[in-house]
């Protein structure tokens, strides 16, 4: 990280990027515990409703607290977290990484934000 900031203070990377390419990130508290939280990712079917047909493949996973995916439609990766906020409550953050250009970090970013919307509105409409 202070590598990346030197570089990026002196010119030498651009925001977003990193030694494998750029990295998009979105984050999102919603008023579900985390095994709900957890649970919508974990479960296909689940994860369907809210992300829709998105080329993911889940590859690790360390039961309630994160996953790894891999984005199928190029060589890109996603790492998710889930964080607990107190009663009822439960933080995901999500990290694209290994994207090809800034571009790329625009349009995953705005991806994330709206399915991350939609999980929001899934979770809390049915609690």
């Amino acid at each position: 990280m202070i590598t990346v900031g030197y570089e990026q203070a002196r010119g030498l990377r651009e925001a977003y990027q990193k030694a494998d390419g750029y990295s998009a990130s979105a984050s999102r508290t919603m008023a579900a515990g985390i095994e709900r939280l957890y649970g919508a990712w974990a479960d296909p079917a689940l994860r369907s409703l809210w992300l829709g047909a998105a080329p993911v493949a889940v590859t690790r996973s360390k039961d309630g607290r994160s996953m790894n995916m891999a984005w199928n439609a190029g060589d890109s990766r996603v790492e998710v977290t889930f964080t607990p906020q107190g009663a009822g409550k439960s933080k995901v953050t999500v990290q694209h990484d290994r994207l090809a250009d800034r571009d790329a970090v625009a349009e995953k970013k705005g991806f994330w934000a709206g399915a991350l919307g939609r999980l929001k509105q899934l979770l809390e409409k049915a609690a």
